[in-house]
């Protein structure tokens, strides 16, 4: 659990889209899926704002956000990888 909530910490995954995905080639992913919580979302997807896209150099969209299917994180982990998602955690993207 959340130190600061009752939240689990890995509820909901947030889904981010490289802008310019459609000029990547058809093997590359086409953006990031990252595990979080509702209490961390905010922050995630500020840090989100300010990155690119390291094929493209483009930035990132928000497209959509998913609840977790905690405890089988595996199967979320291979549907957002089949989709064509990088997964992240929240902390690799916000330390």
């Amino acid at each position: 659990m959340c130190e600061t909530c009752e939240e689990p910490r890995w509820s909901t995954w947030l889904l981010f889209n490289c802008s310019n995905y459609q000029e990547h080639p058809d093997d590359a992913e086409i953006g990031i899926a990252v595990i979080t919580n509702g209490a961390r979302a905010p922050e995630i997807t500020a840090a989100m704002e300010e990155l690119v896209c390291s094929l493209c150099g483009a930035p990132f969209e928000a497209v959509g956000e998913e609840s977790a299917l905690t405890p089988c994180l595996t199967h979320d982990l291979e549907r957002f990888k089949s989709y064509g998602y990088a997964t992240l955690k929240d902390d690799e993207v916000i330390g």
